[in-house]
C-alpha cells in the first residue's frame, strides 16, 4: 500500500516536519546530513516510512541543485526494504478526480458542535470557506474546510501542517489571523479571522477604485508582505480576490495557504510535492511561470505590482503596456514605482515591500505642480480639518486611511440604496401582475357581452386601465435598473430622481382613479346592481369628489415647502424612495464623489 493511503495524527505530522526542517536547515549552511542520520529507532511504522520519503526527496532535491545527478536506484539500493517508501517519494502522482463539492451546513454543524456554521461564503479547487460563530467567545469566525479526498494523502498533511503552523507566526493587522487549525474525522480545517467587507476585486469590478484609494491601500498591502517575509514567508498569490477590504477600512491580505517558509533569500526551503507550478498566472512572476525552484519573496513583490496597476488603471500589464500616468490622471512619478515592480528580473525589482511603501510616502509628501495631483483628495481633504497641523508625509497618510473607509462608507451606503429600493421594485412588479389580472378582467367583460353596451364599456375601462398599470410599473421598474451604483453620486442623484418623478407622475394617474374603477371591476365581476341608480349615484358623487380632493391634495403637497407638504411628499413617493433619499443625502454631506 502506498504510504499516501496511511493516516498520520497531526502531532505525528509535526514531529516530521520538525525534522525536515532541520535537515534542511544543515543543507543551507552547508553542514549536509545523511539521511541515515536523521532516522531513528524512536521513529518507526508508518511514520518512519513517511519520515524517510520526505528526507529521501530533499536530499534529492538539494543534490540536483549542486549539481549531482541522483536517481531512484541508488535510493532503493541504499534503503532495501523501504521501496514502497522510495517510489511513493520519487514519483508524481498527486493528480485530483473530480470536483470539489462543499460539505453542508448540516455536516459542519456535525463537525464542529462549538460553532454556529451560519453561511457558505465560497468555495473552490482547494476547498470552502464558510461564515460561523463561535458560540463560548460570541465571535463570527470564517471556517475554510479543505477536500475530503486530501485526507488520504500523507504527503499534503505534512504540507498542511507545515503552512498552518506558518500562519500561526503572522500575527500582523494587515493579514488574516488564523486561530486554530487541524483535522476533524477526514477533514482539514483553519478556523480564521472574519472580515466583513467586500475583496479588492469586488471593489475593482465595481469601478469605484479611485487613485486616491490605490494609493490608500497599497502602504497597507506593504506593511503585511514585509511582515511576511521577514519570517520567512512568501505568498506566491497576491491577486484581488486574496486583499479584504473591511468596512472600518482596513486591508488585510488573506489565503496565505501557498506560502512556504524560507530558510533565507538564495536557499528556499520547498517541502515534498511543492515543486509545481502555483499561483494565479496573470499575477504570476515569470520565475514563477518558468517554474524555477528559486522563487523567493520578490515574487510578490511582483505581484503587487500587477494588482497596483490594475488598481490604477482598471487593466491588467499583459504584453507592451503604457505606463500608468498614459491611462490615468496621476502623478508621473508613481511610474517608476509600478514598473520598478513589474521588472522581468527579480534582481530588477524592488528587494523589499517596505521600499515600495517608503517611495509611496515620498511622492505624497512632496509636491511638483508640473505633475498630476494624484495625491490631492479634493472633496475629502475638507474633511481633514486637523491635517493642516500634522507634517506632510503623516497628513498624506492621514488622507489616504481617510480615503480608504470614505470608499469602504460609500460602499455600505450604496448598498442601503439599492437594499432601500427593493421593495419598491418588488410593488411594482406586483403592480404589473395585477394590471395583468385587471385586463383579463377587463377582455372576458367585454369580449363575451358586446351586445350589451354597459358590460362593453366596463370591460374596455378595466382594459385600458390594466395596461397603464402595466406600463406604470414597468416604467419604474426599467429606470430603477438604469441606476450604476458605480458612478458618480451626481450621476446616481439623477438617476434616482428620474425613477421618483415617474413614479409620482404615474402613481396618481394610476391611484386616485381607484375612486371610481371600482364600479365597473364589479360589474366585470358580475354584480351589475352597481348600475341602479339608486346605486351608481351616490357612488359616482363620492368617486368624484374623492378623486378631485385627491389630486387637489397632491398638486398642494408639490407645490409646497411646508414641513406638512414635505410629509406629505414622503408618502406618496413611498418609504423605499424616501430611505434611498436619505442614504445618497449622507454620501453627499460627507462628500464622497
Amino acid at each position: 500500500m502506498s504510504i499516501r493511503k496511511e493516516k498520520l495524527s497531526i502531532a505525528a505530522l509535526e514531529r516530521i516536519d520538525d525534522r525536515c526542517a532541520e535537515f534542511e536547515r544543515r543543507w543551507q549552511s552547508n553542514e549536509p546530513p545523511t539521511i541515515e542520520s536523521v532516522l531513528s529507532g524512536d521513529v518507526i511504522g508508518v511514520e518512519g516510512e513517511v519520515l524517510l520519503a520526505e528526507l529521501v526527496v530533499l536530499e534529492f532535491d538539494y543534490r540536483r541543485r549542486r549539481g549531482d545527478a541522483p536517481t531512484k536506484q541508488e535510493y532503493l539500493d541504499r534503503f532495501p526494504g523501504h521501496a514502497v517508501a522510495i517510489n511513493d517519494a520519487l514519483k508524481d502522482d498527486d493528480k485530483r478526480t473530480g470536483a470539489f463539492v462543499p460539505p453542508t451546513v448540516g455536516r459542519l454543524s456535525e463537525l464542529f458542535p462549538t460553532l454556529e456554521i451560519i453561511e457558505l461564503l465560497g468555495a473552490g479547487g482547494m476547498g470552502a470557506v464558510y461564515k460561523a460563530r463561535q458560540k463560548g467567545l460570541d465571535r463570527l469566525v470564517a471556517l475554510k474546510v479543505l477536500p475530503e479526498e486530501f485526507t488520504h494523502d500523507v504527503k499534503f498533511a505534512l504540507r498542511f501542517t507545515r503552512e498552518a503552523r506558518t500562519l500561526a507566526k503572522l500575527n500582523h493587522p494587515n493579514i488574516v489571523s488564523v486561530f486554530e487549525f487541524g483535522k476533524v474525522e477526514d477533514t482539514f480545517y483553519f478556523l480564521m479571522e472574519f472580515v466583513d467587507g467586500p475583496t479588492l476585486r469586488e471593489v475593482v469590478r465595481g469601478g469605484q477604485l479611485s487613485p486616491e484609494h490605490a494609493l490608500a491601500i497599497v502602504p497597507h498591502l506593504c506593511d503585511a508582505l514585509q511582515f511576511a517575509h521577514d519570517k520567512g514567508v512568501v505568498h506566491r498569490d497576491i491577486k484581488p480576490e486574496n486583499i479584504l477590504m473591511a468596512k472600518d477600512g482596513s486591508v488585510k491580505i488573506a489565503d496565505f495557504g501557498l506560502s512556504r517558509i524560507l530558510g533565507n533569500e538564495d536557499q528556499p526551503t520547498e517541502l515534498t510535492g511543492t515543486h509545481q507550478i502555483m499561483g494565479t498566472p496573470r499575477y504570476m512572476a515569470p520565475e514563477q511561470l518558468e517554474g524555477a525552484r528559486s522563487v523567493d519573496h520578490r515574487a510578490d513583490i511582483y505581484s503587487l505590482g500587477v494588482v497596483f496597476y490594475e488598481m490604477l488603471t482598471g487593466e491588467l500589464p499583459i504584453g507592451r503596456f503604457a505606463a500608468p500616468s498614459r491611462k490615468v490622471q496621476i502623478d508621473a512619478r508613481l511610474d517608476e514605482v509600478v514598473l520598478r515592480t513589474l521588472e522581468k528580473e527579480p534582481q530588477r525589482r524592488y528587494q523589499r515591500a517596505s521600499q515600495i511603501k517608503s517611495d509611496i510616502q515620498t511622492i505624497a509628501s512632496t509636491d511638483n505642480p508640473a505633475l498630476a495631483p494624484t495625491m490631492v483628495l479634493g472633496e475629502v481633504d475638507r474633511q481633514a480639518d486637523t491635517a493642516s497641523a500634522i507634517p506632510p508625509s503623516t497628513a498624506s497618510l492621514h488622507h489616504q486611511e481617510l480615503a480608504a473607509r470614505l470608499l469602504l462608507t460609500r460602499r455600505e451606503l450604496m448598498d442601503r440604496i439599492r437594499t432601500s429600493l427593493r421593495p419598491l421594485f418588488r410593488g411594482q412588479i406586483l403592480q404589473i401582475l395585477i394590471g395583468v389580472v385587471i385586463i383579463v378582467l377587463g377582455a372576458q367583460c367585454w369580449a363575451r357581452n358586446t351586445h350589451v353596451p354597459h358590460r362593453l364599456i366596463c370591460g374596455v375601462i378595466l382594459h385600458v386601465y390594466g395596461v397603464l398599470v402595466i406600463a406604470a410599473g414597468a416604467a419604474v421598474c426599467t429606470r430603477m435598473n438604469r441606476i450604476d451604483y458605480s458612478e458618480p453620486v451626481d450621476r446616481i442623484r439623477s438617476r434616482l430622481d428620474d425613477v421618483k418623478d415617474v413614479y409620482l407622475r404615474f402613481g396618481p394617474l394610476i391611484g386616485f382613479p381607484w375612486w371610481l374603477m371600482w364600479i365597473p371591476t364589479a360589474v366585470a365581476m358580475g354584480f351589475d346592481v352597481v348600475l341602479h341608480p339608486n346605486s351608481l349615484i351616490p357612488s359616482l358623487v363620492i368617486g368624484v369628489i374623492g378623486m378631485v380632493a385627491s389630486y387637489w391634495l397632491y398638486l398642494r403637497v408639490q407645490h409646497s415647502d411646508g414641513p406638512s407638504a414635505v410629509a406629505w411628499r414622503k408618502r406618496f413617493a413611498g418609504e423605499s424612495l424616501a430611505n434611498a433619499t436619505l442614504a445618497l443625502n449622507e454620501i453627499e454631506q460627507a462628500q464622497i464623489r
